[in-house]
C-alpha cells in the first residue's frame, strides 16, 4: 500500500466545509484513497459522511493510503496529503 501520514492543518478539523473540500478533491483523484485515524478508524476519502464520522480534529495526525496497483495512486495520496496540510477553512 502507498501510505502517507499528515497532520490536519485546519483548526476546526474535518468538519462541514473543510470535509466537503477534501471529499470533493478525493472524488476527483484517479485512485481510491482511504483516510485513517490513529485509533484505527478508516473512511473512504470520497465519502463526506464517512469522513465526518471519523471526527478528525485540527492538529490530529491521519494516514492516507491507496492501492499501489492503481495508476496515479501515489499522486492521489500526495495531492490529498498536501491539501490536509493546508488550512481548508481559510
Amino acid at each position: 500500500m502507498i501510505e502517507r501520514t499528515v497532520v490536519v492543518a485546519t483548526e476546526i478539523g474535518l468538519h462541514a466545509r473543510p470535509a466537503a473540500v477534501f471529499c470533493k478533491a478525493a472524488a476527483a483523484q484517479p485512485a481510491r484513497v482511504t483516510l485513517a485515524t490513529g485509533d484505527g478508524d478508516t473512511a473512504d476519502a470520497r465519502s463526506m459522511l464517512a469522513v465526518l464520522g471519523l471526527g478528525v480534529r485540527g492538529g490530529q495526525e491521519v494516514t492516507l493510503t491507496a492501492d499501489p496497483d492503481i495508476t496515479g495512486a501515489q499522486a492521489s495520496v500526495d495531492a490529498l496529503a498536501e491539501l490536509l496540510a493546508t488550512d481548508l477553512d481559510a
